[in-house]
């Protein structure tokens, strides 16, 4: 009981150590704070990921002042990595400028696989599920307001793995030596020809493609319905 109880007197401490911590930062400290805070939420929101989590830890020069005349400004040096960002502070009113270390372990509810995918699988809604993840690069995540519909994984992905953008593409539509509609419209007219394509495509690609009637070898776009509109 007496080791429960200094297990128990311990712990407070720590709470209470890291609460004074807390309440103790400068206010160089919360302007850095305030700048990171804003500089993550930021890039956060562009990629449309929502219920953000964001812890910060700040290393800061030893010869930071206590006080500074007028208010401290802070920007962004250095934000690659929210692991290790680099802020500059100065105080206007003497001239100090230093450089701030500020490491941020980041969350947000991103899209993840509501069970294992295959490849090559295009998701549908009942694939997707949603999650608080861990986030390093906020631009490769998708959140709810634009979710991967119809993208197809590289490579097999497993439940609750977060969807990311370098992993999923369109799904294949044209497969090489299958046969391809070539469709060409121009001032309202649509001509249709039966081809053969050369190359794989998704959609978007360019590939090659030989129609079957002259056997003219043309490079086409793949369409969303995997019919071929020529560029030649």
């Amino acid at each position: 009981m007496e080791k429960f109880a200094k297990t128990r007197y311990s712990l407070g401490c720590l709470l209470l150590a890291l609460a004074q911590t807390a309440l103790a930062a400068s206010p160089a400290e919360q302007e850095v704070e305030r700048q990171a805070q804003k500089l993550v939420r930021q890039r956060l929101a562009d990629a449309g990921l929502d219920q953000p989590d964001i812890r910060l830890q700040l290393l800061s020069p030893r010869d930071l002042p206590a006080a500074c005349a007028a208010p401290w400004q802070a920007d962004a040096a250095d934000s690659r990595a929210f692991s290790r960002m680099r802020f500059d502070l100065r105080c206007p009113a003497n001239g100090w400028r230093g450089a701030v270390i500020v490491r941020a372990a980041v969350g947000a509810r991103v899209a993840v696989a509501a069970r294992g995918l295959r490849a090559g699988e295009p998701l549908r809604e009942e694939d997707i599920a949603w999650a608080n993840r861990p986030v390093s690069d906020p631009a490769d995540l998708f959140g709810a307001a634009a979710p991967p519909l119809g993208l197809a994984s590289r490579a097999a992905i497993a439940d609750g793995q977060p969807l990311r953008r370098r992993q999923l593409q369109a799904p294949l539509l044209v497969k090489r030596g299958a046969e391809a509609r070539i469709v060409a419209r121009q001032d309202g007219v649509e001509v249709n020809a039966a081809g053969e394509a050369l190359d794989n495509g998704h959609q978007g690609e360019t590939i090659r493609v030989r129609n079957l009637s002259s056997g003219k070898v043309i490079r086409g776009r793949v369409g969303p319905g995997g019919e071929i509109e020529p560029l030649d």
